[in-house]
């Protein structure tokens, strides 16, 4: 409709004046690289290095993007870090969507990845959050979390189609770059978490809103115990769309990239290759997903024995009572004999609560009530008004990102031993509104054509036979 087209054009003209006033990036240069973009468009293939100036200082370039035939491939190129996601790259990243989603762009469809092999994006860069607020610097932090915050949206309401291959470890603000875009392609080698609680953090880059309408309560379990998901149990819970191997990638960048003219703009026509590559790359019934960041393996999905678990635990009022009904399940001796899979699962859940911040704990479940009906820019404004206070050490922020990611101790002296000890007016406390804060100039809802709807959970084996037009896609 043409309301939408209006709300999707004020949202991006948005982004393009937040990209010249804010940014750390000297606008002029920015945007007169843009120019090398359209002049080149005649041209087979384009690529963008964009350097800084002022005060980030970069050893090399961390966002690469590469243009074939209207397909922009962007890399996330901080391997040494795992590709944590830091100012510069969504800074970057802020001014290509604006460009991109922009009447004269050159682009017609946007893959994103991550360099090096290991990640996707291990997440936001909060080790340098915390290393400046420490020091006195607060409003850095921010200037990071309002950037990434804006970009998450932008992404969500891009109507150039958005692809992330979302290989190996994809977490927090990783899953921020990946999960609100139009299609998410995990492998057998994806690690999924929001594991914010466990820094004394909370669920951030609207997870609120997407985590909620996940199948029964598994966004309620992913959201306070920062637990691991594999790739198959990405695809198969719906926050990913496709599972391909690993091995498979580059054909799936190449096929988009030999598109006809004008089809890589097509989500229709996106869907069908995507789909296709499934159904021509399987995989194995048994094949391993090994979690790079430990020894353990996970065989496929154990989302099935899994859920109701969750469900059966989690579906309770808040936060003490899930602590209640876990407890009273591993006394269960009988229960334990009958389900030592289930009982084992259950204790390691219980010690992931045990372990991070009861605070963060309280604060995650809350923000997922609250953001029940909301929309994703009015998630985002809340989530950045709740930032302002963990960034200035109302929560266990800084005292988490101290223990795992400074010191190093793993040892972190959390306000609270449990969430049944955190008074709820501690957490009221981070909901309510700071005057003269606010991120975006209007928190409509976003347009319902580039709504992004989690798929309900499915397994990867029940994918329908493919179109004519998919079969034709995987033909060429």
């Amino acid at each position: 409709s043409n309301k939408a087209l209006d709300m999707q054009s004020l949202l991006f003209k948005e982004s393009s004046i937040f990209v010249q006033r804010n940014l750390s990036v000297n606008p002029l240069k920015s945007f007169k690289h843009r120019h090398i973009f359209i002049s080149n468009h005649s041209k087979a293939q384009t690529t963008s290095s964009s350097s800084y100036s002022g005060n980030n200082k970069m050893s090399g370039d961390e966002v690469l993007v590469t243009i074939t035939n209207k397909v922009a491939l962007v890399t996330l190129n901080r391997p040494k870090v795992l590709n944590a996601v830091n100012q510069a790259i969504v800074e970057h990243l802020l001014i290509h969507m604006t460009d991109w989603n922009m009447p004269d762009s050159n682009v017609d469809c946007i893959i994103v990845q991550g360099a090096g092999g290991k990640a996707f994006s291990a997440g936001g860069d909060v080790k340098d959050c915390v290393l400046k607020s420490r020091s006195g610097d607060t409003a850095g932090p921010l200037a990071f979390f309002r950037a990434e915050y804006t970009a998450n949206r932008v992404i969500a309401e891009s109507h150039v189609p958005y692809i992330a291959l979302i290989d190996n470890i994809v977490m927090g603000g990783g899953v921020g770059l990946s999960v609100h875009g139009h299609f998410r392609v995990a492998t057998e080698r994806t690690v999924f978490a929001m594991p914010e609680v466990s820094i004394g953090l909370f669920p951030d880059i609207g997870a609120s809103h997407f985590l909620h309408r996940l199948t029964g309560h598994l966004g309620r379990y992913l959201a306070i115990t920062g637990a691991r998901l594999s790739g198959p149990e990405v695809k198969e819970s719906g926050l990913a769309t496709h599972l391909l191997p690993s091995s498979s990638l580059p054909e799936l960048i190449r096929r988009i990239q030999s598109l006809p003219p004008g089809r890589a703009a097509d989500l229709a026509v996106l869907a069908d290759v995507l789909d296709s590559m499934e159904l021509e790359f399987p995989m194995p019934a048994s094949s391993q997903s090994v979690d790079p960041m430990s020894d353990r393996g996970f065989f496929g999905s154990d989302l099935s024995w899994k859920l109701p678990l969750i469900n059966q635990h989690f579906s309770v009022s808040s936060v003490a009572a899930v602590l209640d009904s876990l407890e009273a399940a591993i006394a269960d001796t009988a229960l334990a004999a009958a389900d030592p899979r289930g009982h084992t699962f259950l204790k390691d859940t219980l010690n992931l609560l045990r372990k991070s911040s009861a605070l963060s704990q309280r604060v995650a479940w809350e923000g997922l009530l609250r953001g029940r009906h909301a929309t994703l820019a009015s998630t985002l404004e809340s989530e950045y008004q709740m930032t302002h206070k963990f960034v200035h050490n109302h929560g266990d922020f800084w005292e988490g990102v101290r223990a795992v990611l400074i010191d190093k101790d793993n040892k972190p002296m959390w306000k609270y031993a449990s969430a049944r000890d955190v008074p709820d007016a501690v957490v009221d406390a981070f909901f309510f509104p700071i005057p003269g804060v606010s991120l975006f100039s209007d928190t409509a809802p976003m347009p319902p054509v580039h709504q992004r709807h989690l798929h309900p959970v499915r397994s990867y084996s029940s994918i329908q036979a493919p179109s004519a037009a998919a079969t034709a896609a995987a033909a060429r």
